[in-house]
Protein backbone atom coordinates (compact mmCIF):
# COMPACT_ATOMS: atom_id res chain seq x y z
CA UNK A 1 0.00 0.00 0.00
CA UNK A 2 1.90 2.80 -0.99
CA UNK A 3 0.70 4.84 -1.53
CA UNK A 4 -0.85 2.91 -0.23
CA UNK A 5 1.47 2.76 0.90
CA UNK A 6 0.36 2.53 1.32
CA UNK A 7 -1.56 4.78 2.25
CA UNK A 8 -3.07 3.09 5.52
CA UNK A 9 -3.17 8.00 6.25
CA UNK A 10 -3.23 10.92 4.39
CA UNK A 11 -1.52 13.79 1.84
CA UNK A 12 -3.32 11.38 2.59
CA UNK A 13 -2.55 12.14 2.65
CA UNK A 14 0.86 9.63 0.15
CA UNK A 15 -0.05 8.72 0.07
CA UNK A 16 0.00 7.59 1.22
CA UNK A 17 -4.09 6.08 0.94
CA UNK A 18 -3.58 3.84 4.57
CA UNK A 19 -2.41 6.36 6.63
CA UNK A 20 -5.33 9.07 6.27
CA UNK A 21 -7.97 6.88 6.52
CA UNK A 22 -6.87 6.12 10.28
CA UNK A 23 -7.64 9.75 10.84
CA UNK A 24 -10.96 9.91 11.85
CA UNK A 25 -10.42 6.37 14.08
CA UNK A 26 -7.91 8.66 16.24
CA UNK A 27 -9.97 11.57 15.82
CA UNK A 28 -13.12 9.88 17.80
CA UNK A 29 -10.94 8.20 20.38
CA UNK A 30 -9.09 11.32 21.29
CA UNK A 31 -12.17 14.16 21.24
CA UNK A 32 -14.17 11.48 23.57
CA UNK A 33 -11.41 11.59 26.02
CA UNK A 34 -10.70 15.20 26.03
CA UNK A 35 -12.71 16.24 28.62
CA UNK A 36 -11.41 13.86 31.36
CA UNK A 37 -8.13 14.76 30.23
CA UNK A 38 -8.39 18.64 30.58
CA UNK A 39 -10.60 18.78 33.53
CA UNK A 40 -7.86 16.94 35.35
CA UNK A 41 -5.18 19.82 34.32
CA UNK A 42 -7.54 22.73 35.01
CA UNK A 43 -6.49 23.55 38.52
CA UNK A 44 -2.99 22.98 37.75
CA UNK A 45 -2.79 26.12 35.23
CA UNK A 46 -5.18 28.08 36.30
CA UNK A 47 -3.41 31.33 36.46
CA UNK A 48 -0.26 30.58 33.45
CA UNK A 49 -0.11 31.12 30.22
CA UNK A 50 2.89 29.27 28.33
CA UNK A 51 4.47 31.98 26.67
CA UNK A 52 6.49 28.83 24.44
CA UNK A 53 3.49 26.21 23.03
CA UNK A 54 5.15 22.50 23.40
CA UNK A 55 2.64 21.22 20.63
CA UNK A 56 5.14 23.58 17.52
CA UNK A 57 7.81 21.08 19.21
CA UNK A 58 5.71 18.00 18.38
CA UNK A 59 4.27 18.78 15.33
CA UNK A 60 7.88 18.06 13.63
CA UNK A 61 7.96 15.20 15.97
CA UNK A 62 4.81 13.80 14.21
CA UNK A 63 5.95 14.67 11.09
CA UNK A 64 9.39 12.35 11.87
CA UNK A 65 7.54 9.70 12.64
CA UNK A 66 5.51 9.45 9.39
CA UNK A 67 8.32 9.94 7.23
CA UNK A 68 10.13 7.06 9.60
CA UNK A 69 6.99 5.04 8.56
CA UNK A 70 8.39 4.84 4.58
CA UNK A 71 10.22 1.16 4.99
CA UNK A 72 6.57 -0.39 5.85
CA UNK A 73 4.92 1.80 3.18
CA UNK A 74 4.80 0.37 -0.83
CA UNK A 75 7.21 3.13 -1.67
CA UNK A 76 9.85 1.64 0.46
CA UNK A 77 9.91 -1.04 -0.81
CA UNK A 78 9.77 -0.32 -4.33
CA UNK A 79 13.50 -0.48 -5.14
CA UNK A 80 14.41 -3.46 -2.92
CA UNK A 81 11.65 -5.63 -4.88
CA UNK A 82 14.17 -6.52 -7.40
CA UNK A 83 16.69 -7.98 -5.67
CA UNK A 84 13.76 -9.71 -3.57
CA UNK A 85 12.89 -11.36 -7.16
CA UNK A 86 16.60 -12.56 -7.73
CA UNK A 87 17.40 -13.65 -4.39
CA UNK A 88 14.31 -15.77 -3.92
CA UNK A 89 13.94 -16.38 -7.52
CA UNK A 90 9.86 -14.93 -7.90
CA UNK A 91 7.99 -13.78 -10.42
CA UNK A 92 6.00 -10.55 -10.19
CA UNK A 93 3.09 -12.42 -9.67
CA UNK A 94 4.45 -14.32 -6.52
CA UNK A 95 5.88 -11.38 -5.08
CA UNK A 96 2.66 -9.47 -5.47
CA UNK A 97 0.99 -12.26 -4.06
CA UNK A 98 2.80 -12.33 -0.93
CA UNK A 99 2.37 -8.99 -0.39
CA UNK A 100 -0.77 -9.31 -0.51
CA UNK A 101 -1.42 -11.82 1.75
CA UNK A 102 0.74 -9.88 4.19
CA UNK A 103 -1.09 -6.63 4.26
CA UNK A 104 -4.24 -8.86 4.83
CA UNK A 105 -3.16 -10.50 7.48
CA UNK A 106 -1.29 -6.97 9.00
CA UNK A 107 -4.84 -5.76 8.54
CA UNK A 108 -6.10 -8.04 11.31
CA UNK A 109 -4.22 -6.28 13.86
CA UNK A 110 -5.34 -2.47 12.91
CA UNK A 111 -8.58 -2.91 15.29
CA UNK A 112 -6.31 -3.44 18.07
CA UNK A 113 -3.43 -0.90 17.56
CA UNK A 114 -5.52 1.95 19.17
CA UNK A 115 -6.50 -0.08 22.19
CA UNK A 116 -2.28 -0.34 22.66
CA UNK A 117 -1.89 2.73 22.74
CA UNK A 118 -4.32 3.92 24.87
CA UNK A 119 -3.35 1.23 27.47
CA UNK A 120 0.24 2.12 27.46
CA UNK A 121 0.44 5.82 26.42
CA UNK A 122 1.36 7.81 24.04
CA UNK A 123 4.77 8.14 24.70
CA UNK A 124 5.99 3.73 25.57
CA UNK A 125 3.79 3.32 22.19
CA UNK A 126 5.90 5.67 20.34
CA UNK A 127 9.56 4.31 21.40
CA UNK A 128 8.38 0.60 21.79
CA UNK A 129 7.13 0.95 17.78
CA UNK A 130 10.70 2.95 16.32
CA UNK A 131 12.28 0.49 18.63
CA UNK A 132 10.21 -2.86 16.84
CA UNK A 133 10.75 -1.26 13.33
CA UNK A 134 14.66 -0.61 13.75
CA UNK A 135 14.26 -4.65 14.88
CA UNK A 136 12.25 -5.70 11.83
CA UNK A 137 14.72 -4.38 9.74
CA UNK A 138 17.50 -6.03 10.99
CA UNK A 139 15.11 -9.30 10.37
CA UNK A 140 14.92 -8.45 6.82
CA UNK A 141 18.65 -7.98 6.12
CA UNK A 142 19.02 -11.19 7.60
CA UNK A 143 15.77 -13.10 5.24
CA UNK A 144 16.61 -16.21 3.54
CA UNK A 145 13.75 -17.81 2.53
CA UNK A 146 10.13 -16.87 1.31
CA UNK A 147 8.75 -17.52 4.98
CA UNK A 148 11.02 -15.02 6.66
CA UNK A 149 10.18 -12.83 3.47
CA UNK A 150 6.53 -12.56 4.78
CA UNK A 151 6.84 -12.41 8.35
CA UNK A 152 9.34 -9.20 7.66
CA UNK A 153 6.06 -8.00 4.82
CA UNK A 154 3.66 -8.74 7.61
CA UNK A 155 5.63 -6.57 10.32
CA UNK A 156 6.43 -4.16 8.03
CA UNK A 157 2.86 -3.38 7.17
CA UNK A 158 1.34 -3.74 11.17
CA UNK A 159 4.56 -0.87 12.34
CA UNK A 160 5.70 1.51 9.30
CA UNK A 161 2.40 1.34 7.64
CA UNK A 162 -0.12 0.72 10.70
CA UNK A 163 1.00 1.84 14.21
CA UNK A 164 3.91 4.54 13.11
CA UNK A 165 1.04 6.21 10.90
CA UNK A 166 -1.87 6.16 13.64
CA UNK A 167 0.75 7.60 16.50
CA UNK A 168 2.07 10.28 14.39
CA UNK A 169 -1.96 11.40 13.67
CA UNK A 170 -2.81 10.31 17.39
CA UNK A 171 0.20 12.56 19.04
CA UNK A 172 -1.37 15.14 16.83
CA UNK A 173 -5.00 14.63 18.15
CA UNK A 174 -3.54 15.33 21.70
CA UNK A 175 -1.47 18.41 21.38
CA UNK A 176 -4.14 20.24 18.73
CA UNK A 177 -7.78 20.93 19.11
CA UNK A 178 -8.66 24.00 16.87
CA UNK A 179 -5.81 24.25 14.76
CA UNK A 180 -5.65 20.38 13.81
CA UNK A 181 -6.85 21.32 10.72
CA UNK A 182 -3.57 23.35 9.88
CA UNK A 183 -1.03 20.72 12.06
CA UNK A 184 -2.05 17.72 10.22
CA UNK A 185 -2.25 19.32 6.87
CA UNK A 186 1.94 20.24 7.54
CA UNK A 187 1.98 16.89 8.72
CA UNK A 188 0.62 15.14 5.21
CA UNK A 189 3.22 17.30 3.17
CA UNK A 190 6.28 15.75 5.29
CA UNK A 191 4.28 12.56 3.65
CA UNK A 192 4.66 13.97 0.40
CA UNK A 193 8.21 14.97 1.05
CA UNK A 194 8.87 11.36 2.32
CA UNK A 195 7.95 9.84 -1.36
CA UNK A 196 9.94 12.15 -3.07
CA UNK A 197 13.35 12.49 -1.36
CA UNK A 198 13.17 8.99 0.90
CA UNK A 199 13.41 6.79 -2.54
CA UNK A 200 16.50 8.86 -3.23
CA UNK A 201 18.09 7.81 -0.27
CA UNK A 202 17.44 4.33 -0.28
CA UNK A 203 18.72 3.72 -3.76
CA UNK A 204 21.77 5.56 -2.31
CA UNK A 205 22.03 3.15 0.38
CA UNK A 206 21.39 -0.20 -2.05
CA UNK A 207 24.14 1.18 -3.96
CA UNK A 208 26.40 1.83 -1.60
CA UNK A 209 26.06 -1.28 0.79
CA UNK A 210 23.55 -3.59 -0.80
CA UNK A 211 20.20 -4.59 -0.48
CA UNK A 212 20.75 -6.27 3.52
CA UNK A 213 22.95 -3.46 3.81
CA UNK A 214 20.67 -1.08 3.62
CA UNK A 215 18.53 -2.40 5.87
CA UNK A 216 20.96 -2.32 8.04
CA UNK A 217 21.68 1.13 7.10
CA UNK A 218 17.79 2.36 7.92
CA UNK A 219 17.73 0.27 11.31
CA UNK A 220 20.71 2.37 12.61
CA UNK A 221 19.09 5.72 11.57
CA UNK A 222 16.34 4.54 13.69
CA UNK A 223 17.74 2.80 16.91
CA UNK A 224 20.48 5.48 16.77
CA UNK A 225 19.20 8.92 15.58
CA UNK A 226 14.76 9.08 15.87
CA UNK A 227 14.62 6.70 19.23
CA UNK A 228 16.55 8.99 21.20
CA UNK A 229 15.55 12.35 19.81
CA UNK A 230 12.20 10.57 21.04
CA UNK A 231 13.06 9.50 24.00
CA UNK A 232 14.79 13.23 25.19
CA UNK A 233 11.53 15.23 23.42
CA UNK A 234 8.76 13.48 23.49
CA UNK A 235 5.62 14.45 25.98
CA UNK A 236 3.06 12.62 26.32
CA UNK A 237 0.20 15.45 26.32
CA UNK A 238 -0.32 19.02 27.03
CA UNK A 239 -1.69 18.45 30.79
CA UNK A 240 2.01 17.25 31.56
CA UNK A 241 3.02 20.63 31.10
CA UNK A 242 0.65 22.52 32.51
CA UNK A 243 -0.73 23.33 28.89
CA UNK A 244 -3.58 23.40 27.36
CA UNK A 245 -4.71 22.13 23.90
CA UNK A 246 -3.35 24.59 21.01
CA UNK A 247 -1.69 26.56 23.51
CA UNK A 248 -4.06 28.44 24.95
CA UNK A 249 -6.94 28.03 27.77
CA UNK A 250 -9.56 29.52 25.52
CA UNK A 251 -9.30 25.84 23.93
CA UNK A 252 -11.17 24.84 27.07
CA UNK A 253 -14.81 25.10 27.97
CA UNK A 254 -17.06 24.02 30.76
CA UNK A 255 -18.84 21.92 27.95
CA UNK A 256 -17.27 18.62 26.91
CA UNK A 257 -15.57 18.57 23.82
CA UNK A 258 -18.01 15.61 22.28
CA UNK A 259 -21.26 17.12 23.35
CA UNK A 260 -23.92 17.66 20.52
CA UNK A 261 -21.89 15.41 17.84
CA UNK A 262 -23.76 14.27 15.83
CA UNK A 263 -24.23 12.03 13.01
CA UNK A 264 -25.08 8.97 10.89
CA UNK A 265 -24.70 4.98 12.32
CA UNK A 266 -22.60 3.03 10.09
CA UNK A 267 -26.16 1.27 8.90
CA UNK A 268 -27.59 4.63 8.54
CA UNK A 269 -24.46 5.37 6.46
CA UNK A 270 -24.71 2.93 3.92
CA UNK A 271 -28.40 3.55 2.52
CA UNK A 272 -27.12 6.82 0.85
CA UNK A 273 -25.28 6.24 -2.32
CA UNK A 274 -22.67 8.54 -1.11
CA UNK A 275 -21.32 6.24 1.16
CA UNK A 276 -20.57 4.02 -1.68
CA UNK A 277 -19.09 6.23 -3.98
CA UNK A 278 -16.64 7.57 -1.19
CA UNK A 279 -15.91 3.60 -0.15
CA UNK A 280 -15.25 2.94 -4.18
CA UNK A 281 -12.83 5.93 -4.54
CA UNK A 282 -11.17 5.12 -1.68
CA UNK A 283 -10.28 1.51 -2.92
CA UNK A 284 -10.04 2.93 -6.36
CA UNK A 285 -7.05 5.23 -5.28
CA UNK A 286 -5.31 2.68 -2.86
CA UNK A 287 -5.51 0.58 -6.07
CA UNK A 288 -3.66 2.50 -8.57
CA UNK A 289 -1.33 4.19 -6.05
CA UNK A 290 -0.32 0.56 -4.45
CA UNK A 291 0.33 -0.86 -7.75
CA UNK A 292 2.00 1.90 -8.96
CA UNK A 293 4.57 2.16 -6.26
CA UNK A 294 4.92 -1.71 -5.62
CA UNK A 295 6.17 -1.83 -9.58
CA UNK A 296 7.81 1.36 -9.71
CA UNK A 297 10.86 0.82 -10.59
CA UNK A 298 9.51 -2.60 -13.01
CA UNK A 299 7.66 0.21 -14.79
CA UNK A 300 10.68 1.97 -15.64
CA UNK A 301 12.77 -0.65 -16.59
CA UNK A 302 10.02 -1.68 -19.21
CA UNK A 303 11.09 1.43 -21.30
CA UNK A 304 14.85 0.95 -21.07
CA UNK A 305 15.07 4.13 -18.13
CA UNK A 306 16.75 3.46 -15.09
CA UNK A 307 16.62 4.30 -11.32
CA UNK A 308 17.71 7.92 -11.57
CA UNK A 309 14.74 8.76 -13.91
CA UNK A 310 12.04 6.69 -11.32
CA UNK A 311 13.41 8.69 -8.57
CA UNK A 312 12.80 11.73 -10.21
CA UNK A 313 9.17 10.60 -11.12
CA UNK A 314 8.63 10.14 -7.28
CA UNK A 315 9.76 13.63 -6.54
CA UNK A 316 7.13 15.26 -9.32
CA UNK A 317 4.39 13.17 -8.33
CA UNK A 318 5.31 14.33 -4.20
CA UNK A 319 5.60 17.92 -5.55
CA UNK A 320 2.18 17.46 -7.41
CA UNK A 321 0.73 15.86 -3.91
CA UNK A 322 1.85 18.09 -1.32
CA UNK A 323 1.01 21.26 -3.40
CA UNK A 324 -3.02 19.95 -3.82
CA UNK A 325 -2.81 18.81 -0.03
CA UNK A 326 -2.81 22.37 0.73
CA UNK A 327 -4.99 23.63 -2.36
CA UNK A 328 -7.49 20.69 -2.10
CA UNK A 329 -7.61 21.97 1.93
CA UNK A 330 -8.65 25.55 0.17
CA UNK A 331 -11.17 24.16 -2.33
CA UNK A 332 -12.87 21.96 0.04
CA UNK A 333 -14.50 24.81 1.80
CA UNK A 334 -15.48 26.24 -1.07
CA UNK A 335 -17.01 23.57 -3.59
CA UNK A 336 -19.22 20.91 -2.99
CA UNK A 337 -16.99 17.73 -2.47
CA UNK A 338 -18.62 16.01 -5.11
CA UNK A 339 -17.03 18.04 -7.43
CA UNK A 340 -13.93 17.53 -5.66
CA UNK A 341 -14.57 13.97 -5.69
CA UNK A 342 -14.79 13.72 -9.46
CA UNK A 343 -12.16 15.43 -9.57
CA UNK A 344 -9.29 13.76 -7.86
CA UNK A 345 -10.77 10.45 -9.03
CA UNK A 346 -10.61 11.86 -13.01
CA UNK A 347 -7.23 12.74 -12.79
CA UNK A 348 -6.41 9.25 -10.77
CA UNK A 349 -7.98 8.08 -14.44
CA UNK A 350 -6.22 10.73 -16.53
CA UNK A 351 -2.91 9.29 -14.76
CA UNK A 352 -3.58 5.90 -15.80
CA UNK A 353 -4.37 6.78 -19.56
CA UNK A 354 -1.20 8.14 -19.55
CA UNK A 355 0.47 5.19 -18.35
CA UNK A 356 -1.18 3.30 -20.79
CA UNK A 357 -0.07 4.80 -23.59
CA UNK A 358 3.47 3.37 -23.22
CA UNK A 359 5.45 6.56 -24.48
CA UNK A 360 8.76 6.68 -21.98
CA UNK A 361 8.39 10.66 -22.42
CA UNK A 362 4.90 10.88 -20.26
CA UNK A 363 5.52 8.41 -17.56
CA UNK A 364 6.98 11.25 -15.85
CA UNK A 365 4.00 13.47 -16.41
CA UNK A 366 1.98 10.70 -15.62
CA UNK A 367 2.94 10.38 -12.20
CA UNK A 368 2.90 14.23 -11.62
CA UNK A 369 -1.01 13.85 -12.57
CA UNK A 370 -1.38 10.94 -10.35
CA UNK A 371 0.12 13.14 -7.33
CA UNK A 372 -2.37 15.67 -8.12
CA UNK A 373 -5.12 13.47 -8.13
CA UNK A 374 -3.73 11.77 -4.58
CA UNK A 375 -3.48 15.10 -2.60
CA UNK A 376 -6.98 15.76 -3.69
CA UNK A 377 -7.97 12.92 -2.53
CA UNK A 378 -5.96 12.37 0.70
CA UNK A 379 -8.12 15.89 1.84
CA UNK A 380 -11.40 14.19 0.10
CA UNK A 381 -10.76 10.96 2.86
CA UNK A 382 -9.88 13.65 5.46
CA UNK A 383 -13.28 15.66 5.26
CA UNK A 384 -15.64 13.75 3.28
CA UNK A 385 -17.06 10.99 5.82
CA UNK A 386 -16.83 13.78 8.86
CA UNK A 387 -19.15 16.43 6.51
CA UNK A 388 -21.37 14.00 5.30
CA UNK A 389 -22.18 11.52 8.13
CA UNK A 390 -21.14 13.54 11.57
CA UNK A 391 -19.05 12.42 14.22
CA UNK A 392 -21.09 10.58 16.09
CA UNK A 393 -20.27 7.24 14.58
CA UNK A 394 -17.19 8.24 12.71
CA UNK A 395 -14.60 5.72 13.65
CA UNK A 396 -17.06 2.86 12.62
CA UNK A 397 -17.55 4.34 9.43
CA UNK A 398 -14.06 5.03 8.41
CA UNK A 399 -13.33 1.85 9.97
CA UNK A 400 -15.27 0.38 6.78
CA UNK A 401 -13.29 2.92 4.53
CA UNK A 402 -10.04 1.34 6.30
CA UNK A 403 -11.10 -2.25 4.98
CA UNK A 404 -11.84 -0.71 1.30
CA UNK A 405 -8.65 0.75 1.02
CA UNK A 406 -6.85 -2.37 2.35
CA UNK A 407 -8.96 -4.16 -0.18
CA UNK A 408 -7.82 -2.01 -2.47
CA UNK A 409 -4.02 -1.94 -1.82
CA UNK A 410 -3.44 -5.39 -1.61
CA UNK A 411 -5.43 -5.80 -5.07
CA UNK A 412 -2.87 -3.62 -6.90
CA UNK A 413 0.66 -5.18 -6.86
CA UNK A 414 -1.23 -8.88 -7.80
CA UNK A 415 -2.85 -7.66 -10.71
CA UNK A 416 -0.10 -5.37 -12.33
CA UNK A 417 1.81 -8.49 -11.83
CA UNK A 418 -0.12 -10.48 -13.30
CA UNK A 419 -0.49 -8.19 -16.30
CA UNK A 420 2.85 -7.83 -16.69
CA UNK A 421 4.07 -11.72 -16.62
CA UNK A 422 0.61 -13.49 -18.75
CA UNK A 423 -0.15 -10.73 -20.79
CA UNK A 424 3.29 -9.48 -21.48
CA UNK A 425 3.82 -5.72 -20.15
CA UNK A 426 1.58 -3.48 -17.39
CA UNK A 427 -0.36 -1.87 -19.67
CA UNK A 428 -3.50 -4.05 -19.80
CA UNK A 429 -3.89 -3.47 -16.12
CA UNK A 430 -3.60 0.53 -16.47
CA UNK A 431 -6.15 0.23 -18.92
CA UNK A 432 -8.07 -1.55 -16.49
CA UNK A 433 -7.60 1.14 -13.89
CA UNK A 434 -8.10 4.08 -16.22
CA UNK A 435 -11.82 2.45 -16.73
CA UNK A 436 -12.17 1.45 -12.98
CA UNK A 437 -11.46 5.36 -12.35
CA UNK A 438 -13.38 6.66 -14.83
CA UNK A 439 -16.60 5.22 -13.49
CA UNK A 440 -16.19 6.51 -10.03
CA UNK A 441 -15.06 9.96 -11.00
CA UNK A 442 -18.30 10.18 -13.50
CA UNK A 443 -20.00 8.34 -10.24
CA UNK A 444 -18.76 11.14 -8.00
CA UNK A 445 -20.90 13.97 -9.39
CA UNK A 446 -23.63 12.46 -7.38
CA UNK A 447 -22.15 12.00 -4.60
CA UNK A 448 -24.23 14.08 -2.50
CA UNK A 449 -24.69 14.25 1.30
CA UNK A 450 -27.18 12.96 2.75
CA UNK A 451 -30.65 14.64 3.49
CA UNK A 452 -30.69 17.13 6.33
CA UNK A 453 -26.52 17.43 5.91
CA UNK A 454 -25.29 21.07 5.00
CA UNK A 455 -22.02 20.70 2.55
Amino acid sequence: MSTATEMLDESEHSTDAEGVVLDGLIDVAVVAKAPVNIEANVGATADARPKFFYGWLMLPLAMLLMVASSPGQTFGFSYFNVKFRDVFDLTQTRLSAIYLLATVTASLALPFVGGLTDRFGLRRSVLATVAALAGVCVLMSQAQGVAMLFAAFVLFRVLGAGMMVLLANNTLATWFDRRLGLASGLMQVAMAGAIAFVPAGMVFLIDAFGWRGAYLGIAAILAMGLLPLLAIVYRESPGGLGQFPDGVRTALSNKPLDAGVVGLTLSQARQHRAYWILLAATATWALIGTGYFFHLEAIFQAHGLGKSTSTRAMTYMAMGMGTFQILGGLLADRIALRWLVALAVGLLATSCVMMAIGNAAILIPGFAVFGIGQGLMSIVAATGWARYFGRAHLGKIRGMSLTAAIAGSSLGPLLMGVSDDYLGSFTPAFGLFAGLALVIAIAGVWATPPKGNDE
